[in-house]
């Protein structure tokens, strides 16, 4: 029994940090989007404008 009530307590613990790790995961997701378009923005577009890379 006393196996049971842990078991419990551990879903309604993971439930609501599952949400806190989908919100840090959001965050990260984005921030890795806005590096990439920096980095294509910054560096990838004036060569290909200028005729360097293709």
């Amino acid at each position: 029994m006393g196996n049971y009530t842990q078991r419990e307590w551990r879903m309604s613990q993971s439930n609501s940090k599952s949400s806190a790790d989908l919100g840090q995961t959001a965050a990260l997701g984005g921030a890795t989007v806005a590096l990439f378009a920096y980095i294509i923005y910054h560096f990838i577009y004036p060569l290909i404008a200028k005729g360097l890379l293709f």
